[in-house]
């Protein structure tokens, strides 16, 4: 009998190892008309000691707020406006190292790059980072997603490398990197089960897409994946935060498919865009909040969305 306890008290460790641990609540939203400026977002990053909120575009824009405190303010204009002459696709600063990680996806490549004390304008120099595999930027699926914790930086392709974007195989790897001083050197590659053929009628759409990631605050061990695809059918994006957490000894994500920590859809009132960029923003009455953008594509039939869900309490 003692041995049967012993066994059913394993396994309910196991479990809980790996239960769900975090989910939100839907906040707010709001659309901006196409007459404001704030076009192609597809990476947001809020950096809490200067109270900046700086937004990349992927046609070379990077846009920075101050001082963005209620929604309202989002239709201000930004502070500051400058080119990088980069497609854009994540931005993630890392106040340790004042270093600035950033994704490029265009027609041809897609690589993450970095670069010490402020994003490059256009011509100037800045250092590449070595991706493990190659990946199917001729459809469309490069890296689009960053994520920073205390010791690493990760890496998720939108849809796996080259070998794993395919319909009939759910298994992709993310990269995780070590952070130095003055660089990052390669540490693993991670399993994560992506939802596919969830848009069937494209065959770009069928893959999925991981859109962005983001890490708990300092933690190592959970991450937030943002997985959206658009029916074309319905011309609607179905979009869901999943919570991922880190299992060391077996290089594997770890994902409750079917318990998200938010679903975007089916909300009165609501239908998600193309929503593409996410950052942690200002603490409301102590209770931490998510933003997300949504990136238009410069395009009348699209919209930029600011959306904030509020993290429940444990």
């Amino acid at each position: 009998m003692k041995y049967l306890l012993s066994f059913i008290f394993c396994c309910l460790l196991s479990v809980t190892a790996h239960c769900q641990t975090v989910s939100f609540t839907f906040k707010d939203y709001l659309t901006l008309p196409h007459t404001r400026n704030l076009h192609g977002i597809s990476g947001i990053e809020f950096i809490p000691d200067r109270q900046e909120w700086q937004m990349a575009a992927d046609r070379g824009n990077f846009y920075v707020y101050r001082n963005l405190h209620q929604l309202t303010d989002w239709v201000c204009a930004p502070d500051s406006v400058f080119k990088t002459g980069l497609y854009l696709e994540s931005v993630r600063y890392d106040a340790a190292t004042d270093t600035y990680f950033f994704s490029v996806e265009t027609d041809s490549e897609s690589y993450v790059g970095f670069k010490k004390h402020a994003m490059p304008a256009v011509g100037e120099r800045f250092e590449r980072i070595p991706l493990p595999h190659s990946l199917p930027v001729d459809r469309n699926k490069g890296v689009e997603a960053l994520a920073l914790t205390p010791n690493y930086l990760w890496v998720a392709p939108e849809a796996g490398s080259v070998e794993e974007a395919r319909i009939d195989n759910s298994r992709i790897h993310f990269y995780r990197y070590k952070k130095t001083a003055d660089s990052v050197t390669f540490d693993a590659e991670f399993s994560y089960d992506i939802d596919r053929n969830v848009c069937p009628t494209d065959n770009n759409e069928k893959l999925g897409g991981i859109s962005e990631i983001i890490a708990l605050p300092g933690d190592e061990t959970r991450l937030l994946v943002l997985e959206r695809c658009y029916e074309k059918t319905t011309k609607s994006v179905t979009a869901k935060l999943y919570e991922a957490q880190v299992d060391e000894a077996n290089k594997k994500l770890i994902t409750l498919k079917d318990k998200p920590a938010f679903d975007f859809n089916n909300r009165n009132g609501f239908r998600p865009d193309n929503l593409e960029a996410m950052t942690w923003g200002e603490d409301v009455e102590g209770r931490k909040t998510l933003v997300i953008l949504s990136d238009d594509n410069i395009s009348k039939n699209q919209w930029t969305q600011v959306i904030v869900l509020e993290m429940k309490a444990n």
